[in-house]
C-alpha cells in the first residue's frame, strides 16, 4: 500500500495538532474536537503500523539472505549521527570507489543515459576533501579519460553559503579544464527553485539510498559482505538523516512504508 499526497498532508496537520494539544492548558473546551480528531489520527496511524510490519517484511525477503537495515538501531551510534557529515562522505567515497565506473556510479544520481554512454571507463581512484584556492570540495571521481564527478555533500537543510561555495566548485573545475564536468549536490532538501546552482544538478539522500538499495540487492549473491555494508550505510542515512524507522514515532510510520514501497518497485 502507498499512501496518498492527500493522506501524508494530514499527516502533517495531525502531528502539529497533537503537539498542540499536549502543550495546551488542561480541557479548554474549544479543543474537544481537536481531541476527537487527534483520536481518530491515532486509529490511522495504527492502520499505518499494521502496514509497516508487512513493508518491513517484505523488504527483508527481498534483501535475503542479508535483511532490512531499518531493522537495526542506527541512530543510537556515534560516528553516524547526523551532525557528522565526514563520516557520512567517506563511506559514500568508499561505495564508489567498489564500483567499475560510469555505468554504475552516474545512474546512482540520476545523470543521463548520453552522458553515462559517453563516459563509459574505469573510474579513477575516489578523492575526498580535495584542496585548493577555491575550497575543499567533498567527493571527486575522475571517470574515463574526460570526465570528473564532484560530488558536495550536505546533511543539514542547506544555509545562505551555498551558491557561493557552488560558484567556487564550479570554477576550479573550469580551470582544470575538464572536458565534461558532472556536478552534483547531494542533500536531504532541495535547494530553493530560483537559487543558482552553477552547473550543479541536486540529488536527494533519500532517491541516492534507494538506488544502492537496488545495486546492493543487484550484487549481494557475489558481493555479499559489499551488499551489507551498503545496506548499512543506507541505514543510517535513512534512520538519522532522513527520519525513517522501523519503530516510527507517532504518525510517522507511512512515511516508513511509501520508502519501502518505492525502493522495491524498481527491483
Amino acid at each position: 500500500m502507498k499512501v496518498s499526497p492527500s493522506y501524508a498532508r494530514l499527516t502533517e496537520a495531525f502531528l502539529a495538532w497533537s503537539e498542540l494539544h499536549v502543550s495546551a492548558p488542561p480541557k479548554p473546551r474549544s479543543w474537544d474536537s481537536v481531541q476527537l480528531l487527534v483520536g481518530s489520527a491515532k486509529v490511522l496511524d495504527n492502520y499505518a503500523l499494521e502496514h509497516l510490519e508487512k513493508a518491513l517484511a517484505d523488504s527483508n525477503a527481498e534483501l535475503a539472505p542479508l535483511g532490512e537495515p531499518l531493522k537495526l538501531n542506527l541512530g543510537k551510534h556515534r560516528w553516524l549521527s547526523a551532525d557528522r557529515e565526514e563520516s557520512y562522505s567517506d563511506w559514500l567515497a568508499w561505495i564508489l570507489q567498489g564500483m567499475s565506473g560510469a555505468a554504475e556510479i552516474l545512474p546512482l544520481y540520476a545523470l543521463s543515459d548520453e552522458v553515462t554512454g559517453e563516459l563509459l571507463g574505469p573510474a579513477g581512484t575516489v578523492r575526498r576533501e580535495v584542496r585548493s584556492q577555491h575550497g575543499r570540495t567533498d567527493i571527486e571521481v575522475p571517470i574515463g579519460k574526460q570526465g570528473l564527478l564532484l560530488i558536495e555533500v550536505k546533511v543539514r537543510n542547506t544555509g545562505s553559503e551555498l551558491p557561493s561555495q557552488l560558484d567556487r566548485y564550479a570554477h576550479k573545475v573550469a580551470d582544470q579544464h575538464v572536458e565534461r564536468p558532472l556536478l552534483v549536490l547531494l542533500g536531504t532538501e532541495a535547494p530553493e527553485p530560483n537559487l543558482d546552482l552553477f552547473g550543479f544538478t541536486f540529488t536527494s539522500w533519500e532517491a541516492l539510498c534507494q538506488r544502492l538499495r537496488q545495486y546492493a540487492h543487484r550484487v549481494k549473491e557475489s558481493e555479499l559482505l559489499r551488499a551489507a555494508a551498503i545496506l548499512i550505510f543506507c541505514g543510517a542515512v535513512e534512520q538519522n538523516l532522513l527520519g525513517f524507522s522501523g519503530s516510527p514515532r507517532r504518525f510517522r510510520a507511512m512515511a516508513t512504508v511509501n520508502y519501502l514501497h518505492d525502493w522495491r518497485c524498481e527491483v
